[in-house]
């Protein structure tokens, strides 16, 4: 199991086609990284046993990269089936860049800048700095993004417990839950339902056959301009409710959909 010490701010940079990449984040200045065959097939073991593992410092952080072989270049041999586990252990804050075909991402902890690309491979982290996904059929569960949160679906489910910057959700068909959303919220999908618990900043959705239910954070004022063509649009929402405690409108909430419902309410409690 290669170990590296990485004093200051770490990243790790992982290339996996297929398989799990699990991370566990702690509290000591070091990354260790151990690769296994998901599988016991000749392609598994001899993908695990040729997998580069490399240390060095770029842009003042100290980056671990970990390249899985691929089908393309000497490494085609190795044929489509080989799955292998890549576990690594790194500091907390640590930034993380998962390139991939089907491979999911696990992690545990408090982590930096997270980017994963993936076709299929599910995403589930806890806490981020700032998450980025990009995903054909994935789902995407996180927990607090203390930054900007973007993730383009097709057919994956998107649950993200709260977002302190600017969300930007893009699907098909896959469902969108937002918890917290203190900055604005941007959800575009054709065919999902999209939830937001507890907004605090401006919303816009557009959606095609999706429901739409926002939740307004207490005291705050409201605009609404809500548009469906077959569905209907229903609001707890008192007239007069919109001014908020500070006297003027504060947000603006902006929904389309062609034949989804659209509802709004005042968010009674906070959300997960």
């Amino acid at each position: 199991m290669p170990v590296f010490d990485t004093p200051g701010r770490a990243a790790v940079r992982v290339e996996l086609p297929a398989g799990v990449l699990k991370v566990e984040t702690r509290d000591e200045p070091r990354v260790e990284v151990d690769v296994a065959p998901l599988r016991g097939d000749d392609a598994s073991r001899a993908a695990a046993a040729e997998t580069r593992i490399e240390a060095s410092e770029r842009g003042g952080r100290h980056v671990v990269t970990v390249e899985a072989p691929t089908r393309e270049g000497r490494f085609l041999s190795f044929g489509r089936g080989s799955e292998l586990v890549v576990t690594v252990r790194c500091p907390e804050g640590t930034d993380l860049e998962l390139e991939s075909h089907s491979a999911d991402l696990v992690a545990r902890g408090s982590l930096g800048e997270v980017g994963a690309r993936t076709a299929a491979g599910d995403v589930a982290v806890g806490d981020t700095r700032l998450l980025s996904v990009t995903t054909a059929s994935g789902d995407v569960l996180a927990g607090a993004v203390d930054g900007a949160l973007t993730v383009k679906t097709a057919s994956g489910d998107v649950d993200v417990a709260s977002v302190a910057g600017r969300a930007s959700v893009t699907t098909v068909s896959g469902d969108v839950r937002l918890g917290a959303t203190a900055n604005a919220a941007s959800v575009g999908t054709v065919s999902g339902d999209v939830e937001l618990e507890l907004a605090a900043g401006g919303v816009r959705v557009n959606s095609v056959s999706g429901d739409v239910t926002v939740a307004v954070r207490s005291g705050l004022g409201f605009w609404i301009d809500a548009q469906s063509v077959s569905g209907t649009i229903d609001s707890d929402l008192e007239v007069g409710d919109g001014q908020g405690t500070t006297g003027e409108p504060e947000l603006e909430l902006r929904a389309r959909t062609v034949s989804g419902d659209v509802r709004f309410s005042r968010a009674v409690a906070s959300p997960r």
